[in-house]
């Protein structure tokens, strides 16, 4: 089995070894704590054998549960972090046009020579902390809400 159908069914495969652990504990159980003759994996007893089969036919389905739940989340964290990438890229193309027109116009200010010396910095400063914050966005690993945050906060 490939180790995604593991993953995909690990819940249900667990739920259905704990099933099979927990018929067993209960035929030793029988045995040797309530003295019975005969060791039956199987019991003889019909209300036995249904309170065990109840129990266990829980277990698997709590186990089909959980691995559809599992599911369901895993799909959506991708979902998430699909439209995470496409904004931050849409973003990311968005603002380099910006900054590159911006460059654009400070070129040929300069040119005219209609900047200040601090005009010229701020500006110099804004258009470089901006494509390092759009960098540090786009190279974002770990998607929450803190990372993406951290990585626009000015350094």
């Amino acid at each position: 089995m490939s180790d995604w159908r593991m993953d995909r069914y690990k819940f249900s495969l667990l739920g259905l070894g704990l099933a099979l652990v927990y018929w067993f504990a209960e035929s030793v159980i029988h045995r040797f704590v309530y003295a019975e003759e005969f060791f039956e994996i199987v019991p003889s007893d019909v209300n036995e054998f249904w309170m065990r089969l109840s129990i266990i036919v829980l277990i698997v389905t709590f186990g089909v549960f959980a691995d559809n739940r599992a599911r369901r989340i895993r799909a959506s964290e991708k979902e998430k972090r699909e439209v995470y990438v496409a904004t931050v890229r849409s973003t990311q193309h968005i603002l380099n046009n910006l900054l590159n027109q911006l460059q654009l116009a400070f070129l040929d200010l300069e040119k005219e020579h209609c900047l200040e010396s601090e005009t010229r910095i701020l500006l110099e400063r804004s258009i470089r902390e901006g494509k390092e914050q759009v960098e540090r966005l786009s190279s974002v690993s770990k998607i929450s809400g803190e990372s993406i945050e951290e990585s626009v906060r000015p350094r």
